[in-house]
């Protein structure tokens, strides 16, 4: 009896028992097939089932199963929520096969039945396209536009998802398999996934909440998930737990790594152990690469390796960043592209002039543009975005193209790339930077709310008194003045020279700016940030002074009374001088943490812990000294001042 004979023999049965038997559920398909890793002798196939079974496929190299074989898989139980995969083996390189899944040995797909091919042998030149990206948003229709585009592309031969491919913010089981299910359940999603290779890593919102790291409670049932989720070659290694994980495919090499299960806090002070991946994860990637042969070798990361980011990537992890980017210089390691997500728009940089990095998303996130950043060559911040790698390694000299897609628009950028590009002997054209961004690093994962250098004036600028405060020329740019004592009285004893930014409001967020005294050197010379402002009678100030007392250099508080401090940490005094220097204040809400950074955007200076104002705008000024202060910039979460 033929293969398609006997399928239709069993689904004919199946039909019958269902009759006879109706108080019988049979387990059907709810989500999948997904192919995982597929390799050239092997491929792993993830489903969900509507109830406990024992999962199966039928798998051969005719579109019609005529000549398949069968392959029995593990149970899927309710203790996973009837999700798993099975791995098939014995397969041939570089061969197209068909397959349909079965549950408890009874067919759950009907033709024309989905197919893949497995990857050429290790070592062997190939052509290889492979989408990838992050960020899918909290709810699954925000990526179902780029889903769609993508499906239409099937000369697609791998799909990598970079991290945040679900935002339960939750390490709890039940909460992050909603997650999954949510986006998996796309039609254009179960299209690609169900041709494509797909594997994944973790970032922060699908591994724990915000910005987690090894402290997070429950990172275990994190990784229990994570592993019957996703049908990755491997998870760590043995004795080792955790998501990282390489393989081949032909030439070509990929490392996919673990950026949250052995990560420190990003805010943790480095006393030399402050680390991303773990002592462990290192070895094990440095290893690979230094005995990879590959032509081409894709480093996968959910968080953004340049330096000039945010506080959530590796910027926050400087010495394993620079030792990382020595390392490769040092043992002459060649053909490394880097890969990341996380980001909220798509970016391209070339780091040192040596290293080159892609940074894919969002799939369906909201958009975070950010401006140009020094070693920036590529930078798209509008729509759902995402990538793919166009590697043809059969040529003497491998050719490299970068595609960026738009969900609704296509092809929207191509760049081929020469291997002493990528190596690092020949430069890549960065795009200009404003000034700003050479200022100020961006140091935020709040979308940014204002940008402002003064070099239009200070219109949306409310000063306590106008003739205190003017814009002006200094050191080749304009920059807002603090020029006199200001006439404004307050009704309780606190700061008397503020300018407010006008009509903003937030309750998170991030605000950065450059600040110069030009007050007499005494031990109270300050400069002031002001935040939570709702009247002058509530609101938060950080008073920058010379010299540290209960009354300068803290975190304070004004709410119907004089000042009082707030501050759980300070220093001994904000160490000014006839420099511009980067002050930065760090608010959310949620947890009432408060931090303050001067120069050093890594460790803070200040902290206090307050929940008594929820919401208000911010400003600039001083106790009662003068100054300059440029390139402002906020980040956070707009909203609306309540009702009185």
């Amino acid at each position: 009896m033929s293969m398609t004979s006997t399928l239709r023999c069993s689904l004919g049965l199946f039909v019958v028992l269902s009759l006879c038997l109706p108080h019988v559920q049979a387990a059907h398909l709810d989500l999948g097939p997904m192919l995982g890793h597929v390799g050239s002798n092997d491929a792993r196939i993830w489903v969900k089932a509507s109830e406990a079974s024992r999962l199966g496929v039928w798998i051969g190299q005719e579109a019609d199963l005529a000549d398949a074989r069968r392959v029995e898989g593990p149970m899927l139980d309710k203790t996973e929520d009837c999700n798993g995969h099975i791995r098939v083996d014995g397969l041939k390189p570089s061969t197209r096969y068909h397959y349909a899944m079965l549950l408890d040995g009874k067919p759950v797909m009907s033709a024309p039945y989905p197919s893949f091919q497995t990857a050429p042998p290790d070592g062997v030149s190939t052509h290889l396209r492979f989408a990838f990206g992050s960020c899918v948003g909290h709810r699954s229709s925000l990526a179902a536009a780029a889903w769609g585009q993508m499906a239409t592309d099937t000369s697609l031969g791998m799909l990598l998802m970079l991290g945040d491919n679900h935002y339960a913010d939750s390490t709890d089981p039940a909460i992050q398999r909603a997650a999954y299910y949510d986006h998996r359940s796309v039609a254009g999603f179960r299209d690609v996934t169900g041709r494509t290779p797909t594997l994944g890593i973790w970032d922060d919102h699908d591994f724990g909440p915000n910005n987690s790291d090894r402290t997070a409670e429950g990172r275990m049932e994190s990784l229990a998930t994570f592993q019957s989720m996703w049908a990755n070659p491997s998870y760590g290694e043995p004795g080792h737990p955790g998501i990282y994980h390489h393989f081949q495919h032909g030439d070509i090499a990929f490392f996919m790594l673990d950026d949250r299960f052995y990560r420190s806090p990003n805010r943790s002070e480095d006393r030399g152990d402050k680390t991303m991946l773990g002592e462990r994860q290192w070895a094990w990637l440095k290893a690979g690469l230094k005995q990879s042969t590959a032509k081409l070798k894709f480093i996968a990361s959910g968080s953004e390796w340049q330096k000039n980011g945010h506080v959530d990537s590796w910027t926050s992890f400087r010495r394993e960043q620079r030792a990382f980017f020595e390392w490769i210089d040092q043992e002459g390691i060649e053909g490394v592209i880097l890969l990341s997500g996380d980001r909220h728009f798509t970016g391209g940089y070339q780091i040192n002039q040596r290293v080159m990095e892609i940074t894919s998303g969002p799939l369906g996130s909201n958009n975070y543009p950010t401006p140009n950043l020094p070693e920036m060559f590529l930078n798209h911040g509008v729509g759902k975005l995402y990538c793919v790698f166009d590697v043809d390694t059969r040529s003497e000299v491998p050719q490299v193209i970068l595609e960026v897609h738009r969900a609704g628009e296509g092809l929207i950028d191509r760049r081929d790339f020469t291997m002493d590009e990528i190596n690092g002997k020949a430069r890549l054209a960065t795009l200009p930077v404003p000034k700003v961004s050479q200022q100020l690093p961006h140091e935020s994962d709040l979308p940014l709310v204002h940008r402002e250098d003064f070099e239009k004036g200070a219109e949306a600028w409310i000063p306590t008194d106008s003739d205190a405060w003017r814009t002006m020329d200094a050191d080749g740019s304009k920059v807002y003045s603090l020029h006199r004592q200001s006439v404004y009285r307050p009704r309780h004893r606190s700061p008397v020279n503020i300018s407010r930014l006008k009509d903003v409001v937030v309750g998170d967020f991030d605000l950065m700016a450059r600040v110069l005294t030009t007050q007499r050197d005494y031990g109270h010379r300050d400069m002031c940030l002001f935040f939570g402002w709702q009247d002058p009678e509530h609101f938060y100030y950080v008073h920058l002074g010379q010299e540290m007392d209960d009354h300068a250099n803290q975190i304070f508080i004004v709410k119907e009374a004089p000042r009082s401090k707030i501050s759980e940490h300070t220093t001994e005094g904000t160490p000014w001088d006839a420099q511009w220097h980067t002050v930065k204040i760090s608010r959310r809400v949620a947890s009432g943490s408060i931090l303050v950074f001067w120069d050093d955007m890594e460790t803070p200076v200040m902290t206090a812990t307050d929940r008594t104002f929820g919401w208000g705008q911010i400003g600039l000024g001083s106790f009662d000294d003068t100054g300059f202060w440029d390139d402002v910039r906020l980040y956070g979460e707009v909203m609306e001042a309540p009702m009185p």
